[in-house]
This record gives structure tokens, C-alpha cells and sequence, in this order.
């Protein structure tokens, strides 16, 4: 877990006091300005705290830690400045998502507090994260193995419209494909509560009854039911839910969402 500090102005002798009072307390570098700042993340990070000043040429504090949470989403951040109007706090807030707002001249004792907190903060949220990654990849692998154990050929479907819905997301050029993929590999985990005759009977093309032909349209419901309450995994219930939703409203589930209300 890192525990470094990217401290970024555009006042080399700022920078340089950065260094002098709290290079013993903490690991720390310094950028020279916002585009530094964001070249030190790119080849020296991830660092767990970021401040900032406000008041920079080219790329003032509000945009660059905007940048850096699009880049480190993790890293906690500060800023700095001598202009503590409302408008900037908020914007610094709002826009950056700033952990916390000191104003200028900042004492070295308050900012190294400061900066301990941000540690703290850094450290939780982390490792929040991490439990989180752990019960998501062992839930998903439970899902999936009692899937490929209770419907094989469901399974494999699965997995080769995951590796399509991984070509489709990269054709568009989207950041992340992670919730698009499971989604797709979970879509039939609905049917692991059928019975295995009925799925049997609907592989082999074999006459269903009313009753049965009901439970099968029912499977996205069921499916999304099931992973509604996993951390993380809401998005994806959802768009289980609507996998059979047609543009127009038709299909299923029977509910008036339609358009663009479909997810994906």
C-alpha cells in the first residue's frame, strides 16, 4: 500500500519548503505545476495523498485534481490556497472531491496533520476497497461454479458472450468493461433454481407446459433477484433484469421501462 505524497504548486521555493519540513515524516515529491503533477502520477505513483494549490497558470487546482481522481481514484486530496472564497471552496469540493480545504500560509504542524489524517483516510478507504474486491471475486466465483456445475451448457454460453460483450465494449472505446462482461457471464444465473428437467426439456427442444414456459421467462428476474444484494454487483442485477427488454417496452420483465431506461 503506498503511503507517498505528490505535493504540486507552481512556487519552486513552496515546493522546496514542502520538502525541507516534512521530507522526515513523510515520502514526498514535488511537481512544478499541474501537468508536472500529473507526470509524476503517470510515471512515479499511485501516491495516497495529493495537495495542491489553487492558483496555478495553465491548469489551476480545481482542474488538476479533477484530473487526478479521473487518474487515481484512491488518492486522497488536498488543496491549497490564499484565496478561500466560497465559490472556490465549493468548486474544490464539488469538482475535485476534495478530502480537505486549508487556506494559505498553511504551518508546517498543521499541514503535516493534516496530511496523517489524509494517511488514515487513504488507508481506509483502501482497504475498504480490498474487502470489497474479495467478497465481489468470491461471490462471482461462486455463482459461476455452481452455474458450470448445474447447467454446463448455459455456462459455456456465458463465457462466449462475455468474449463478445469484451470486443463490443472495446469498440466503443469505454474506460472500464468489467460490469458489461459479468453482466454478461451472469446473465443465465437465473436458471440455477430451475429444476434441471425443465432446463433439460428447453435444450432439447422437447414441449414445456404454461407453467413452465412462465418459470423460464422468469429467469432474469430471478437472476437479477439474486444479485441485487452483493456489494457492488447492483448495476449488474439491473441489467440482468433487462436482457430480454426490447427498445419499444416489449418482453420482459413485464414493467414500463423502455427506451433509453434499458441499461446497456
Amino acid at each position: 500500500m503506498s503511503t507517498k505524497i505528490l505535493c504540486v504548486d507552481d512556487d519552486a521555493s513552496i515546493l522546496a519548503a514542502y520538502q525541507r519540513n516534512l521530507r522526515k515524516q513523510f515520502p514526498i515529491d514535488v511537481a512544478l505545476g499541474g501537468q508536472e503533477g500529473l507526470d509524476a502520477m503517470a510515471n512515479k505513483g499511485p501516491y495516497a495523498v495529493i495537495v495542491a494549490d489553487m492558483q496555478m497558470p495553465g491548469m489551476n487546482g480545481v482542474q488538476f485534481l479533477t484530473r487526478a481522481e479521473e487518474i487515481a481514484p484512491d488518492s486522497v486530496r488536498i488543496m491549497l490556497t490564499g484565496n478561500a472564497d466560497q465559490k472556490t471552496a465549493a468548486d474544490a469540493v464539488n469538482q475535485g472531491h476534495v478530502f480537505r480545504f486549508l487556506t494559505k500560509p498553511c504551518a508546517p504542524e498543521e499541514l503535516a496533520s493534516m496530511l496523517s489524517t489524509a494517511l488514515k483516510q487513504y488507508r481506509l478507504v483502501t482497504a475498504e476497497r480490498e474487502l470489497l474486491e474479495k467478497t465481489l471475486s468470491g461471490s462471482v466465483k461462486l455463482l459461476t461454479d455452481i452455474l458450470s456445475l448445474t447447467d454446463p451448457q448455459s455456462f459455456g454460453q456465458a463465457q462466449a458472450l462475455r468474449d463478445y460483450m469484451r470486443t463490443y465494449v472495446k469498440s466503443l472505446n469505454l474506460k472500464s468493461s468489467w460490469e458489461f462482461e459479468l453482466a454478461a457471464m451472469l446473465s443465465p444465473i437465473g436458471r440455477v433454481t430451475i429444476p434441471p428437467t425443465v432446463i433439460y426439456n428447453a435444450q432439447s427442444g422437447l414441449s414445456l407446459t404454461g407453467a413452465e414456459k412462465d418459470v423460464l421467462a422468469r429467469v432474469p428476474e430471478i437472476g437479477s433477484d439474486l444479485l441485487a444484494n452483493i456489494p457492488r454487483l447492483e448495476t449488474i442485477a439491473r441489467i440482468i433484469r433487462y436482457q430480454n427488454q426490447h427498445y419499444d417496452g416489449s418482453g420482459g420483465p413485464m414493467d414500463p421501462v423502455a427506451g433509453e431506461e434499458i441499461p446497456v
